[in-house]
């Protein structure tokens, strides 16, 4: 009997649209590419980690790919969260600081989003300066979470192609920036030790950095950005399988 190849996505939001139809993000685009007879499996996941990605890898075994997209968040203010809404923020959320996705369509509303999006910041400097907002993990736990990620991974998947993701830079405030930078680059560091013909390690250029392929919150892909992401795994993908052409 002929073995069904199977591929499966497990991605934070970063994976996913935020736009009316779910298919308009990369994994469907990419299933959608690809023929019908491999068994494609896609989970996303909203503000997925390395450790939460531990717990939903064990779902996973005998896949002939695994395809991993992890964002990266760096941190919240948890000593306020005993604040609970203040300024429109729930501090009780480790998003509660990000800044909207969309930009609001009536007028006022968007003046209201511009002072929130300034609050935001204002407050992030001023809890910055108190020592509350600071980096939810330490950068000396990261390779180990990543090492552990890719072990387990490993044990499941015969292929393993792990698509970090970057958030654009210029709407966040210069703490934010050079810590953002500095777990960005220990990441890629961790990963680039497994690259090997089993694992593929997918960066976005720099040209892809660019405010038309994110959202309004310069974290989420658009549709162009989602789009420009599967001609960025195509040829990664073909390090693996005979990928038809375009």
């Amino acid at each position: 009997m002929e073995h069904q190849q199977s591929i499966t996505v497990l991605g934070g939001s970063a994976a996913s649209s935020f736009a009316d139809a779910d298919k308009k993000s990369w994994p469907y685009l990419l299933k959608s590419e690809l023929p019908e007879t491999i068994d494609f499996r896609i989970e996303t996941i909203g503000g997925l980690t390395f450790v939460r990605a531990l717990n939903v890898l064990l779902d996973f075994p005998d896949e002939d790919l695994l395809i991993l997209h992890f964002g990266t968040s760096i941190g919240w203010p948890v000593p306020v969260v005993k604040y609970g809404h203040r300024f429109g923020i729930d501090f009780t959320s480790e998003f509660g600081l990000h800044q909207p996705a969309f930009r609001s369509k009536k007028f006022l509303r968007k003046i209201n989003q511009s002072f929130r999006m300034r609050v935001r910041n204002s407050i992030k400097y001023v809890l910055f300066g108190l020592g509350l907002y600071k980096s939810r993990i330490s950068r000396r736990e990261i390779v180990d979470q990543i090492d552990a990620v890719v072990h387990l991974a490993s044990k499941q998947s015969k292929r393993i192609m792990w698509v970090q993701h970057q958030a654009l830079q210029n709407r966040r405030i210069f703490v934010e920036r050079r810590s953002y930078q500095k777990y960005y680059k220990e990441i890629i560091s961790a990963l680039e030790k497994y690259e090997s013909p089993n694992f593929a390690l997918v960066t976005l250029p720099d040209e892809f950095l660019v405010q038309e392929n994110y959202l309004l919150d310069c974290i989420h892909l658009s549709e162009e950005g989602h789009r420009k992401l599967v001609e960025i795994l195509r040829a990664a993908f073909r390090k693996f399988y005979s990928y038809p052409e375009a």
